[in-house]
């Protein structure tokens, strides 16, 4: 792995949203393995959804962690 992207978050589904959108607008150059890792601390909102969103999106280079 070339690079790991980690978010910790608690409750700011909406900024988390347009961070990964960000993530998935870069030019990323196609040799360079990368993993977005989401840490979840305990969040009540619509968290967990977003992400899911982008795991289907990114596939398993998203991982979800509560």
């Amino acid at each position: 792995m070339d690079v790991s992207v980690i978010i910790c978050t608690y409750n700011r589904s909406e900024s988390l949203k347009r961070g990964l959108r960000s993530i998935g607008e870069m030019s990323i150059p196609g040799n360079v393995e990368y993993e977005i890792l989401v840490v979840d601390n305990n969040s009540t909102d619509n968290t967990k959804d977003v992400v899911m969103e982008f795991v289907d999106y990114y596939g398993s280079k998203c991982k979800y962690v509560f």
